[in-house]
This record gives C-alpha cells, structure tokens and sequence, in this order.
C-alpha cells in the first residue's frame, strides 16, 4: 500500500482501523495489505464506490487538536457522494469538502495553522487545525483510499451475482432523484400537450357540436404579469338560435375582438359556442408537434444509455 508502511516518530504504526481504531498490522502472506485485528477489516478490500470509503484507514498522530474533529466533518459531509474516476478528481473534491468545513481554501491560502471556534473542543492546541498536516498526510491518505476502495467494474461477459439482493442507494438520495425526474418529465409532457389538447378540443368541438350561426356580441381583453412575462386573455359572448330559442353564452376560438359584430359559423355544446374556422387549432397544432419531440429524443437518449 505503499504510504501505509510509514511510522511515526515513535516507532508505532501510523494508521488505525478507521471502524474500531485498533492499530493496522501486516495481513499474513499478503504483502502490502494491512488488516485490523480487531473487525478483520483489510485494506485491500472494495468499498462502495464513495467518498466515504477514504476513511477506513486513519492516521496515529493527527497535526494539531482540530484536525481529528474536521476529519470526522468531511467524513459525514462526503458520505454518500461517488468517487470520482481520477485521483485529481477525487482530491479536488475533497478540497471542496475541507473548504466548506474550515472555511479556508488548502491549496490557496498560504497559511500553515487556522483556528476555528467551532471545533474547539478544550486542550493547548483546541480549534486548531495544521493545513501542512492535511497537505503532507490527511488529503494524500484520503485520495489513496478513496481510489483503492473503488469497487472493480463487473465484465459485461460474467455472470450475475444473485446470491443476495443488490444494495440500494440511500433513502434520500433515492427520494430527491425521483421528484427531480417526476419533475422533469412533468415539464418536457406538459410543453407539447398544453398546445396539443388544446387544438384537439377545439377540432373535437367543430366535428361534433351542433351547427349554428353565431353573432359575436362583445370581447374584452384581460391582462397580466406573471414573473415578468406578459399574459393575454380575451373573453367573447356571441348569441344564436337553437330550437327556437335565443341563446346567449361564451364564444370560444374565434379572432378576438375583430369578430365583434360579426356572424360566423360555430358549434354548440350546453351554453358555449365554438368558432368553425381552422385558424386557431391549426395554429396550436402547429406549435405543439414540434416540441412533441422533446420527449421522443429523451426517451430514446435514455434508451441508448441503457443498451449501451
């Protein structure tokens, strides 16, 4: 394990088992792996491909007081977080971690020592935290296990695993990319069938309703902003004769307040009458199609990824 072999200045092992802190020794007849005596724990073993399986292994001697206590941050901050592929990547995420616990970038500041409050808890050295010592050994030992507990890739070719069920990402997680993806689709679904229904309902209207000459008595327009963005909306009562008898209602699907005064062919249904022109479902056909492919592509973008 390379880095692992090292002792401190007294001349113990520098690591512990970060699950029951006993002192790592030398696993038998495996060269370069050390095991906890006490829980078994090996070195060499897969974690679960997160930031968290840094943390197995821990250093004897810690830099300053503060230092045990920001390990422990980042090791609950990091968790669940994937390792990334490289160790540039994983140590740069990690660097992102310590810079949101001690508040101090560690590869810009030129500091040696900070002191932080918050993780102070009593002792000469209490709240502070040695940035040399997380430079030379903490953030290396991190990157090193990190990328050795990475679990291997399962070949394509071997069989399947069934001998118990698969291990499922955490609650949370889980719950949080559920409602993003409800969401999502939620809002690429809704683009295409607002338009859509729309002109449908409108064509669905002119084939079915009863056919009637309507006199389009009045329009108004209302106005509004909603987050900045201007909405209109205009209104229209028209009357017309059915079964003897004059009726007056909303007028729907004409051309606004242009069809004031003005007869023209509609159909009804109960006290609503339904412009005939092809004007305004061809228009909102004709906007919704195009986006109907938002989710075609990502259905089909999703599909890919899988097969491949």
């Amino acid at each position: 394990m390379g880095e692992l072999a090292e002792h401190d200045g007294y001349g113990m092992a520098a690591y512990t088992c970060g699950f029951d802190r006993r002192q790592l020794e030398p696993a038998p007849a495996i060269p370069g792996v050390l095991q906890c005596p006490g829980c078994s724990h090996r070195s060499d073993e897969p974690g679960e491909g997160v930031l968290g399986d840094g943390f197995d292994v821990v250093h004897r001697q810690w830099g300053l007081r503060g230092d045990v206590h920001v390990w422990a941050a980042l090791r609950e901050l990091v968790a669940t977080i994937p390792t990334p592929s490289d160790s540039e990547g994983v140590r740069a995420a990690y660097v992102d971690a310590f810079r949101e616990v001690v508040d101090v970038d560690l590869d810009q500041t030129a500091e040696s020592v900070v002191y932080r409050a918050d993780l102070d808890r009593g002792g000469m050295s209490g709240g502070a935290v040695d940035l040399r010592w997380w430079r030379a050994k903490g953030m290396p030992l991190l990157v090193e296990r990190a990328i050795d507990r990475r679990p291997v890739p399962q070949s394509s070719s071997a069989p399947l695993d069934t001998s118990g069920p698969p291990s499922a990402p955490t609650g949370r997680r889980t719950v949080r990319e559920l409602v993003v993806g409800v969401v999502v689709w939620a809002i690429v679904l809704a683009i295409p069938a607002v338009p859509l229904i729309g002109g449908g309902y409108l064509l669905y209207q002119r084939a079915v309703g009863t056919r009637v000459e309507a006199t389009v008595l009045d329009c108004s327009t209302s106005g509004a902003i909603v987050r900045g963005a201007s909405t209109y909306r205009s209104e229209c009562i028209a009357s017309w004769t059915i079964d003897d008898r004059l009726v007056v209602g909303s007028f729907n699907g004409g051309n606004g307040v242009s069809d004031v005064g003005r007869t023209v062919d509609a159909t009804v249904r109960g006290d609503a009458a339904y412009s005939r022109s092809l004007a305004l479902p061809i228009l909102l056909l004709a906007l919704g199609l195009p986006f109907l492919a938002l989710p075609v592509l990502a259905l089909r973008g999703k599909r890919s990824a899988r097969v491949e």
